[in-house]
């Protein structure tokens, strides 16, 4: 009989041990930190717009949140992700890129929506000695000869469009290539309307830029100059 009350007292014992660590256990879980994120509520993929309808807030331990999550959904929407997110998985600004955002540093997403790039031939003379640089504004005048009445002809076709890049330098940060170096080709930014000018009269003649003021936007109404 002492034997079996001893084992009930050890039982005993035993089984609120337990319950102090199944309690422990639960008060522990419900300390634990969380902190809101955003996370996606589906794949994104590459190169997609990011919508409200895309993301959503939940919270998350805060030693499980990544160091670039963000949590504010205006810093998000609209943005485009630059590589696939996967559902569930946390909004990273590293991710994101903005469209039109001339800081870019791929040409896709440089270019503002509605608008195109398209790269023209410079030499040492058409391209300003060189000194032309990502960021500059230049109206392009296009000279070409008349085979009808073999006259030669200039006129001012585009105004005031940025300069994307030189070669295939897209910033003077990029460390691709010496800003002072020579170069080739620049890329403008245009409408699509201008683009299809300046191809075709690239194809009829030569294209000159001519580097504008930063603080002018002026437009001007020259007549073309036939000689």
């Amino acid at each position: 009989m002492k034997k079996v009350k001893i084992l009930a007292l050890v039982t005993a014992v035993l089984t609120a041990f337990l319950l102090f660590m199944f309690l422990s256990s639960t008060n522990n879980n419900s300390d634990v930190v969380k902190t809101d994120v955003l996370v996606a509520t589906q794949d994104i993929s590459a190169g997609t717009e990011i919508t409200d309808a895309m993301i959503k807030l939940s919270k998350l331990p805060s030693e499980a949140i990544t160091a670039s999550a963000i949590s504010d959904s205006s810093l998000v929407v609209g943005k485009v992700a630059a590589s696939k997110i996967y559902a569930g998985e946390q909004i990273l600004g590293a991710k994101l890129v903005t469209a039109g955002d001339a800081t870019e540093t791929t040409l896709s997403y440089a270019v503002k929506p509605g608008m195109r790039a398209i790269t023209i031939a410079v030499d040492g003379v058409s391209g300003l000695a060189y000194m032309l640089k990502p960021g500059n504004h230049v109206d392009i005048i296009a000279q070409y000869s008349l085979k009808s009445s073999n006259q030669s002809k200039a006129e001012l076709i585009v105004q005031d469009v940025t300069v994307l890049a030189v070669d295939a330098t897209m910033s003077e940060q990029s460390g691709t290539k010496d800003v002072n170096a020579a170069y080739s080709t620049i890329t403008l930014q245009t409408t699509p309307a201008q683009a299809l000018k300046i191809s075709f009269y690239e194809f009829a003649g030569q294209l000159c830029p001519v580097l504008r003021s930063p603080v002018d936007d002026q437009t001007t109404n020259l007549p073309s100059i036939t000689m």
